[in-house]
């Protein structure tokens, strides 16, 4: 297949959301091998900036460009500001919660985008695209469910839970009004510049304004490797590809994509944790695939 005609592949869209999350998925585990080293606040710091170096390589290149000027750069800016919501809200509400309480709660992020697309965008799904939409969350509930319930739930966890799925929804809403505005290159960039000067300034505090000891994990190979995977694959590559797919694909189909990161998580467990493989959990995967498959198909007509 020549360039022009992978560019034009209407399949290009549904292919990258499908890495995009898969790539989202496995960082988990890359994720908690490099806490064995820092504090989570670190990770991220060092994980966005080596992020935002990638992108600006980019840029001082010659291979992109970024214009600011162009209407609703208060929108572009709130884009980076509320996938930082979302992180504070996903991190501390897992916190305050457990595993199986958060992603039950966080399943249904979704169907809040779905809806918020609805009412905001006018983008309408069929009977047959919400239906099965509801099917992929109750296979990310049945596999959540089947890693067992463990311990405390506090109320704040639950509240933080479901602001976590209110930004998710917003961030999807101003990504797809925007995109015929900006590039996918420049949308990008500004969540992943907000992500690394905010993350970059917690550190610095927590570090009590020492970059000596900030930038200490570096040089330790069990956190760079990580973090470098993190930084270039999951933040760049995969925020790259779910952006471009938001271009192309009404809320409704992108949506149920993130399911497919609970199936990542599952199998991990499975491979490289030894976790059992319930008939559950199993039952839950082919309703994930079942559901984003319906969602999807013929998609073009709906």
């Amino acid at each position: 297949m020549k360039k022009d005609q992978i560019k034009n592949w209407a399949g290009l869209p549904l292919l990258a959301a499908t890495v995009g999350n898969l790539i989202w998925g496995f960082s988990n585990a890359f994720t908690q091998v490099a806490l064995t080293v820092a504090s989570p606040s670190v990770v991220l710091a060092i994980r966005f900036l080596l992020a935002i170096l990638v992108m600006s390589f980019f840029i001082l290149s010659g291979k992109e460009k970024i214009d600011f000027r162009k209407p609703k750069l208060l929108y572009l800016v709130s884009l980076g500001i509320v996938e930082l919501c979302y992180f504070y809200c996903e991190s501390y509400g897992i916190v305050y919660t457990n595993v199986t309480c958060s992603g039950v709660v966080l399943a249904i992020s979704p169907v809040v985008a779905i809806a918020m697309a609805a009412a905001v965008l006018k983008e309408i799904p069929t009977r047959k695209q919400v239906f099965f939409s509801f099917v992929a969350v109750a296979g990310v509930i049945m596999i959540t469910v089947a890693e067992g319930m463990a311990g405390e739930i506090q109320p704040i966890g639950i509240l933080l839970l479901l602001g976590g799925c209110l930004f998710s929804a917003v961030f999807r809403i101003i990504n797809r009004s925007i995109c015929g505005i900006y590039t996918t290159f420049e949308r990008t960039y500004m969540v992943l510049l907000v992500s690394a000067v905010s993350f970059t300034i917690m550190a610095l505090i927590e570090e009590k304004g020492k970059i000596s000891v900030f930038l200490s994990p570096i040089v330790e190979p069990k956190f760079m490797i990580p973090v470098a995977i993190l930084g270039i694959c999951s933040s760049v590559g995969a925020n790259l590809m779910v952006n471009y797919a938001a271009e192309r694909l009404p809320i409704v189909r992108l949506a149920v994509f993130g399911a497919i990161s609970t199936i990542c998580s599952m199998v991990g467990g499975i491979l490289f944790l030894g976790e059992p493989l319930t008939v559950m959990a199993l039952v839950g995967a082919v309703l994930i695939l079942t559901g984003i498959w319906q969602v999807n198909k013929n998609g073009e007509n709906s």
